[in-house]
């Protein structure tokens, strides 16, 4: 153990890590039972004599309650999530939506595909959502919407975000992608938003592999959520009819049914995550503190660590670079990257603004045309390549003895820097 792994000595974490995702018989028995009942669409009109028979029924409303909201609305992916929520809460042509610059395309490309401006603002250096300043000096007579993304689990600074929205008249749309089960002052997310949006693709922490949940507690807003979900099919006596422009995001029964039983595990998961993050935050801090989470913050009551990130402060590292400390890491058993995280403006979609109607339409200007993202600067996601970390939630999801390995190859590595050092100067 006295050899770094990167230099051919022994990992210190040779017990394997959980795997994700993770089921058992209910999720077999659940899949069985769909199968088997031939219902596997969860079109409304297949329910119509009793719809307490469809799991998207169910789990529409178990995700709403277990999330502290009224209604929820099952789809097909996050990005459909997004895609109905930005359309319920009015945006459309030319309007302009303030988004962080550090997420994922989905957060975004719905904005476009609506005929709207994305507007990329600036994140907070620790928690790496959205920066309220930011947010406030981007706002213009045009913009319709703002959207915090949770990265990682980590909620955004609600508060003020919220008084920014209250004294603009603007409502706040959440890309909730990552924060299943996240609080903010003992609430969970959704509480604080207009209308959140759901991701439940596989990597999340309630997942049937794909799939999305809209939620919200204004039920105008989820009327008008569902019925773009559903072809553009109107509700109760004109659901015959095709009232407005709408798409099938519908999720399946099959869907449905393993999300039930993922969410039923989630509060458990995450009190596992928490415990475990307890201990190697007390163990890094010991070390010295050149790698740790990102700084608690009282508001945060909860938070699920989806994709756990560290902080890397080379100052206190020996100038080690981060990529040599993760190689290091991820050589004792313990997956690790320290890719510098990339801007949305920076991709081509952007840069090149490859955003246009193709064929014939392609002589219709877009309204994000109008915007230049080459020009566009945001210097603390600019300055974040090099500092941070990240890791697969699976480090997080293993047993004591586990934990105890994953805690050893931090030790290592941070124990032998004047080693980890020399590995640097020969690469």
């Amino acid at each position: 153990m006295s050899t770094l792994a990167i230099r051919d000595g022994t990992p210190a974490r040779t017990k394997p890590l959980p795997a994700w995702p993770e089921y058992d018989e209910r999720e077999e028995q659940a899949l069985l039972a769909v199968l088997r009942s031939r219902h596997w669409s969860s079109a409304p009109g297949y329910y119509r004599d009793d719809p307490t028979a469809s799991q998207v029924y169910h789990l529409e409303r178990e995700f709403a309650v277990y999330h502290g909201v009224k209604r929820g609305i099952a789809v097909g992916s996050g990005t459909d999530a997004l895609h109905v929520a930005y359309r319920a809460a009015g945006v459309g042509l030319g309007d302009e939506v303030i988004v962080p610059c550090l997420t994922f395309i989905a957060t975004a490309s719905p904005i476009l595909q609506l005929g709207a401006i994305p507007i990329f603002v600036d994140v907070d250096a620790e928690s790496r959502c959205i920066s309220p300043d930011a947010v406030e000096a981007a706002i213009t007579d045009r913009t319709r919407l703002i959207v915090p993304m949770h990265a990682g689990g980590y909620p955004a600074d609600m508060d003020r975000l919220n008084d920014i929205a209250h004294r603009h008249g603007i409502p706040i749309v959440a890309d909730a992608a990552h924060a299943h089960g996240s609080e903010w002052r003992g609430k969970k997310l959704p509480a604080w938003a207009a209308i959140s949006a759901f991701s439940l693709q596989q990597e999340k922490q309630v997942t049937p592999g794909e799939g999305g949940m809209i939620l919200t507690d204004d039920d105008h807003l989820a009327d008008l959520a569902y019925i773009y979900h559903n072809d553009g099919r109107g509700l109760g006596p004109d659901g015959g009819k095709f009232v407005e422009m709408g798409w099938n995001y519908r999720m399946s029964e099959f869907q449905a049914a393993i999300a039930r039983i993922q969410l039923s595990r989630l509060d458990a998961l995450i009190e596992r995550k928490s415990a475990n993050v307890a201990r190697l935050s007390a163990a890094l801090e010991a070390l010295g503190g050149g790698v740790r989470f990102p700084r608690s913050d009282p508001r945060v009551t909860r938070q699920n660590y989806l994709y756990p990130s560290l902080r890397y402060e080379p100052e206190k590292m020996q100038g080690i670079p981060a990529d040599i400390f993760a190689a290091a890491l991820s050589a004792e058993g313990v997956p690790c990257g320290a890719r510098a995280p990339m801007p949305l403006y920076k991709h081509p979609v952007f840069a090149e603004r490859r955003f246009g109607p193709p064929g014939r339409a392609a002589r219709m200007r877009h309204p994000a045309q109008e915007v230049d993202y080459t020009r566009i600067s945001c210097p603390v996601a600019e300055s974040l390549g090099g500092r941070v970390l990240g890791m697969p939630q699976e480090v997080l999801l293993g047993d004591d003895e586990t934990m105890s390995q994953v805690i050893a190859a931090f030790e290592k590595v941070l124990t032998h820097l004047d080693e980890l050092a020399a590995v640097g100067i020969g690469r």
